[in-house]
Parts: structure tokens; C-alpha cells; sequence
């Protein structure tokens, strides 16, 4: 699957928020209220599995 630059950047960030997550950097509610903020604000529903 081929993504747009918004896409590709939605998921460089999304990436950066699972490897704070797995590193004990981020809870996981800080997780979760920072990743659904990004996909509201960048349109990125369709890319998240729910």
C-alpha cells in the first residue's frame, strides 16, 4: 500500500507514541488521549484499527 505524506507522517508519529509507550515513557492513558487527538486532528480514522 502506497500512503500520502500526511499518512506517512501520521504514521511516524503514531510510532513515536507506541515506542514512548513500550519504553515506559508515556502511561498508557497519555498513549491514548495523544494518539486519538493526532487522528482527529489529522483525519487519520481510516488508518486505525479498531
Amino acid at each position: 500500500m502506497e500512503y500520502t505524506k500526511k499518512e506517512q507522517l501520521f504514521l511516524q508519529q503514531k510510532q513515536t507514541l507506541d515506542t514512548f509507550l513500550k519504553k515506559g515513557a508515556i502511561t498508557k492513558r497519555q498513549y491514548d488521549k495523544s494518539l486519538g487527538d493526532l487522528v482527529k486532528k489529522m483525519g487519520m480514522e481510516s488508518l486505525i484499527k479498531k
